[in-house]
């Protein structure tokens, strides 16, 4: 009889850690998920000095060269 309490608790106990276990993974399936198909936005930070790859500088002295 003591036996099987023993083995109860035994299964009892892994059975918590699997499930804290599978709640961590869960967690971290639907964090890496949102990060991989979630809403992003992209940031430029404009840094002094840095050519730019599509000409906006030029863009825009054009834009002010022509009459209104």
């Amino acid at each position: 009889m003591d036996e099987l309490l023993a083995i109860i608790k035994q299964q009892t106990s892994t059975i918590e850690q699997l499930t804290n276990e599978l709640t961590l993974l869960r967690e971290q399936v639907d964090y890496l998920r949102q990060k991989l198909y979630g809403k992003s936005s992209e940031k430029v930070v404009y840094q002094p000095g840095q050519l730019s790859l599509f000409g906006e500088e030029s863009l825009l002295e054009e834009e002010a060269d022509l009459p209104s």
